[in-house]
């Protein structure tokens, strides 16, 4: 399996009309027109892609391709990005496949990341396009001072794999008869490595909002504080164990102080390094907390000791004809089994046949575990303006779209001009 090269050793490929390094190769066999390439992703610079990788035909469904390309996408170490790219062959290709896989580094530009992805895209397409006719076209290079500082390149990092992070966030909206302000700011830090992670973070948040009319003004606010930490290692390729610590405070939530701790052990069905293709887990938690909370709650208390019972099976599903997820959790308090909740939720999205796609998602969650609730309740201002958590029994979401295309099979030009300015 091919990784991403170093910031400063890059691979150039790229067309020429009058270099051939290729051998003249025999005409018999080969593809005699440009490749077919679906580009099955959501957010993978196509049209970028598109501007740079000319050498290949774009179809918009599935069905007249020669290669599928699915890309997925998931967190790792230090912020950075993991790409992977499946190349699937069709038709002609057919188990003619590949992985390749790309990280992009936290401190990454847009343009940086969009760049060396279609790279590395480029070079997966190499093993295809040497099967056409347009092969002895190609020239494969390196820049050579690249290829110097490559070779002379340490691995030693000074950093252990640690990195840290720093964010401030301000958003302000404002007109004649309302004020909206957020603000937010963050310390983090973590390490990933194969055998372990661990997640630190400092994070405070204020919003205030004022709201003028012929009557009266109507202030309200909310701030919260948090501190959180975890610790999860590798036990082998399907077991793995953790430890999670957070304490805070939050108006929102009547908790004037919080501290809890929570001991993990996960089983994945299959391997985690296939986990960007599909992943079915089973993780159990018993989280052991402390509240202070503002007002008295709806159970009689102004602080409290709880221990917890947590279980949640998660599966997650990516493969060309599209993606599907589904999380059952359920969680009790011990002894009092009766604060609990369990929740359910799914999301998919489909190519259903030629040009036609389905997406959904879905949540529900039965809720009989709002410690935290104050007794005497939200009033009707802190309703409106969700200043306060509202008791509930339950809580729904559900949202879906359909799209059907249909037309040219050719989807190659980038046209960027006069957007309609909205």
């Amino acid at each position: 399996m091919l990784t991403t090269m170093k910031t400063k050793s890059i691979i150039f490929i790229y067309l020429t009309i009058s270099k051939v390094v290729f051998a003249q190769l025999p005409e018999q066999g080969l593809l005699n027109r440009p490749l077919n390439l679906y580009l099955n992703c959501d957010n993978c610079y196509q049209d970028f892609m598109k501007s740079e990788i000319k050498f290949v035909n774009y179809v918009r469904n599935r069905q007249d391709a020669d290669v599928d390309l699915l890309v997925t996408s998931q967190m790792a170490g230090g912020e950075s990005m993991e790409y992977k790219l499946f190349f699937i062959g069709l038709k002609n290709f057919t188990l003619t496949n590949d992985t390749l896989r790309y990280f992009a580094k936290a401190g990454n530009m847009e343009d940086d990341t969009r760049r060396e992805l279609v790279q590395m895209i480029k070079l997966g397409l190499m093993r295809y396009i040497a099967h056409t006719i347009y092969a002895k076209d190609i020239q494969i290079g390196m820049d050579e001072t690249s290829e110097n500082e490559a070779l002379q390149n340490k691995t030693t990092d000074k950093w252990k794999s640690w990195i840290i992070e720093i964010n401030g966030n301000a958003d302000i909206n404002e007109e004649k008869s309302s004020l909206i302000q957020n603000y937010s700011g963050s310390i983090i830090a973590n390490k990933t490595t194969e055998k372990i992670k661990i997640d630190i973070g400092i994070r405070k948040e204020y919003s205030s909002n004022r709201y003028v009319s012929e009557q009266s003004t109507i202030n309200s606010y909310n701030k919260s504080q948090s501190v959180y930490g975890q610790l999860i290692k590798s036990l082998n390729t399907h077991w793995s164990y953790g430890l999670f610590g957070r304490m805070g405070s939050g108006t929102y939530s009547n908790q004037k102080f919080y501290t809890s701790a929570a001991p993990a052990l996960e089983y994945n069905l299959f391997p985690y390094d296939q986990s960007q293709r599909k992943l079915l887990t089973i993780s159990w938690f018993v989280p052991v907390g402390h509240y202070d909370y503002a007002d008295t709650t709806i159970y009689g208390k102004i602080k409290e000791n709880t221990l917890e019972n947590k279980l949640n099976v998660s599966l997650s599903v990516t493969q060309p004809w599209g993606a599907v997820s589904l999380s059952v959790v359920g969680s009790h308090y011990l002894p009092d089994t009766y604060k609990n909740r369990f929740s359910v939720f799914g999301s998919a999205s489909l190519r259903l046949f030629k040009g036609l796609y389905f997406n959904f998602f879905v949540g529900y969650q039965l809720v009989h575990d709002q410690l935290s609730l104050p007794k005497e309740g939200a009033s009707e201002q802190e309703l409106l303006l969700h200043q306060r958590e509202i008791e509930t029994s339950y809580l729904f979401n559900f949202n879906t779209g359909i799209t059907y295309r249909f037309g040219s099979k050719f989807n190659n030009v980038v046209n960027p001009r006069i957007n309609n300015g909205e």
